[in-house]
């Protein structure tokens, strides 16, 4: 009984994926290329003309949004341990060059969802929804196949 009760931390560490397993796990599920299927902005849902031809392909930890008129490739860090899901994206060009803005993840079954605010100086967001003027969005991903 004493040699279970002993064992039974060690048993559990080999159990449990830890957090960096899980953010590898889940940047793993978002490779390739991904079609924007919903964006809400302020708490309003864009129109579906709006999102025609945005992509998304993510290589590695790299990012690479491509709307009709311009694209922006951007760093992933994900952080897998926390409750929503943390993302951290960090521009490689554009305005935000530089600049990390903080946001929360969710990727099951096919479908990628992000959620941040606009400018990097907001604070990452607790919930996947928005509200009128607060520069938050919501951006909905479908695999494609």
């Amino acid at each position: 009984m004493k040699l279970a009760i002993a064992l039974l931390p060690i048993v559990l560490l080999f159990q449990a994926p830890n957090a960096e397993d899980a953010s590898k796990k889940d940047l793993a599920a978002m490779q390739g290329a991904w079609i924007l299927s919903g964006l809400e902005a302020d708490g309003k849902d864009a129109a579906p003309a709006k999102l025609e031809g945005t992509t998304l392909t993510i290589k590695g930890d790299i990012y690479l949004l491509k709307t009709k008129s311009q694209s922006h490739e951007v760093r992933l860090k994900l952080d897998a341990s926390k409750s929503p899901k943390h993302v951290n994206m960090t521009f490689l060009d554009g305005a935000n060059k530089d600049k990390t803005l903080e946001g929360i993840y969710e990727v099951k079954d096919g479908t990628l969802r992000i959620a941040r605010g606009l400018l990097p100086d907001q604070r990452r967001p607790e919930q996947f929804a928005t509200w009128p003027n607060t520069s938050y969005f919501v951006m909905t991903w479908t695999k494609k196949d």
